[in-house]
């Protein structure tokens, strides 16, 4: 699998993304420890929730995380389905690049 070069690609694109989600965060986010607004409702023109930095650090883990679950699956089934592993990669792309969109509304709001 480590030779087929569309799922490295992807897989190296969702890691270039979230170093670069990373350091928007890092770069754009106050550095106190006041409340961060997560989600604003522009309806209600209100803050729905708010978190610190902690619950940014705690999203961009949990991405992290699921990204390495799914190149291990990928890897894993890539022999015996290798469509799948093209869709779980593509997936992983996908959503790597949602969450810069939402690191970067995060970092535009507050």
């Amino acid at each position: 699998m480590l030779k087929n070069k569309i799922i490295i690609t992807f897989f190296g694109l969702s890691a270039a993304l979230l170093f670069i989600s990373a350091l928007v965060g890092s770069i754009g986010l106050p550095g106190s420890q006041g409340p961060l607004i997560i989600r604003f409702d522009k309806f209600a023109h209100e803050a729905d929730l708010i978190g610190d930095f902690r619950t940014v650090f705690a999203f961009g883990i949990t991405v992290s995380f699921m990204v390495l679950v799914n190149f291990l699956l990928a890897r894993e089934i890539y022999y015996r389905e290798r469509f799948l592993s093209y869709i779980i990669a593509a997936a992983t792309l996908i959503v790597s690049f949602l969450f810069l969109i939402a690191v970067s509304g995060i970092v535009a709001v507050n």
